[in-house]
């Protein structure tokens, strides 16, 4: 899209009421900074160019399910059914993959009537539950897919945002020696950890990142290595942390590409880290037992991001989200050698993968607003790809 200066002025306008909105603090340009720059240095070609490799072939299936103007950030596949959850309605939404049954379960969050609890990330536990963050409530809640029951947690650190859980290598909620769950915080720089069993939290602090205020460091995504540290990443801090649960200290590195914007990392078996790019459409490969790069990747299509990268427990291999070309590509760990899927829809931002043994992998629209993917339903939509 070509845009004048009233034209950039007006999106970025919009981009503003959202970000203020929902307290995201994403957007620091102010008085047309942002404009200017985009005027001077955004060059859009004529046509696209075709992309570099042959797209893969692939049989897709949609699930339509939720309202149209909710928000669907994760997906997750537990018990027969393809899980969503409404930032905005606090409400987890399950179809049930045999008969196409849809249910709709409200959570029972602490969000005053009408306000977005704001659900964030959801992921599975090895023992067969739901795991859902509440950025806006400072809770999580777990839920039984057996008995179709919640149990919330609460308390906290106040105006933190819960974020994301520390998943494993088999990208399962990981869970210490001890069965406590991990969560990262959006707007403070620090990690909790929770007692499923008693409900306790004990905070954990990460090293200051100065040359921003906290809230707009953006303390992402967190994995746990085969020795239990949790390695994380700081999106607008550009960095790459550790912390090791034995001793409490934290430790943290600029990245090693200027502006990358780091986002939601894997782990493989040999404990190498999987660390996409948003920024400039990479990816770093590093070893955490010698503390250095393996391999630097970039997209195969010019110009895409990758908002996160998901290994498959069933196949070792990695998926990546084509978040800027309606894209997911799969990665072989072994060659780096990427194999593309074209997404069925225009539009179609993606924010996580996930899978099942059957061979599917799965993702959902993660468009905010809904309507921003292009597509016939007025819904919500979880999506199905069969590679062939």
């Amino acid at each position: 899209m070509r845009y004048d200066k009233l034209g950039w002025d007006t999106v970025i306008k919009r981009m503003h009421e959202i970000d203020d909105d929902l307290e995201l603090r994403l957007i620091p340009f102010r008085k047309g900074e942002l404009t200017a720059w985009l005027l001077k240095h955004v060059k859009i070609p004529a046509q696209g160019a075709p992309p570099p490799l042959p797209e893969a072939k692939a049989a897709w299936k949609e699930y339509p399910i939720g309202v149209h103007k909710g928000f669907y950030h994760d997906v997750t596949i537990l018990g027969g059914r393809a899980w969503i959850v409404d930032y905005f309605g606090n409400i987890l939404y399950g179809v049930d993959l045999k008969t196409g049954a849809k249910q709709a379960f409200p959570v029972p969050i602490s969000a005053p009537k009408g306000k977005p609890a704001g659900a964030h990330s959801m992921d599975i536990s090895r023992d067969g539950e739901i795991w859902i963050t509440f950025t806006k409530t400072q809770q999580v809640a777990r839920f039984d897919t057996k008995t179709n029951t919640f149990r919330v947690y609460s308390g906290f650190q106040k105006g933190a945002n819960v974020q994301y859980f520390a998943l494993d290598v088999d990208r399962y909620v990981y869970k210490d020696p001890k069965g406590r769950v991990w969560v990262n915080h959006f707007s403070k720089e620090i990690l909790s950890r929770l007692d499923p069993k008693t409900g306790h939290i004990r905070v954990f602090q990460t090293p200051r990142t100065q040359r921003l205020p906290e809230e707009g460091v953006h303390l992402y995504a967190v994995v746990a290595d085969s020795k239990g540290r949790l390695w994380y990443t700081e999106t607008h801090g550009n960095r790459l942390g550790m912390l090791d649960p034995t001793t409490g200290k934290a430790e943290e590195w600029d990245l090693f590409v200027s502006w990358s914007g780091p986002k939601r990392l894997a782990i493989d078996p040999q404990d190498r880290l999987w660390i996409p790019h948003l920024g400039t459409g990479g990816i770093t490969v590093y070893d955490t037992h010698q503390r250095k790069i393996i391999k630097q990747l970039s997209l195969p299509i010019p110009g895409d991001y990758p908002y996160a990268i998901r290994r498959n427990r069933y196949t070792g291999d990695l998926w990546v989200t084509g978040t800027g070309s309606d894209s997911l590509y799969r990665l072989n760990p072994a060659t780096y050698q990427f194999t593309l899927y074209r997404l069925p829809r225009k539009g179609a931002y993606t924010r996580t993968v996930d899978f099942t043994k059957d061979g599917y992998i799965w993702t959902c629209y993660g468009s905010f607003p809904n309507y921003h993917t292009i597509m016939p339903y007025q819904s919500g939509v979880i999506v199905r790809l069969s590679p062939q």
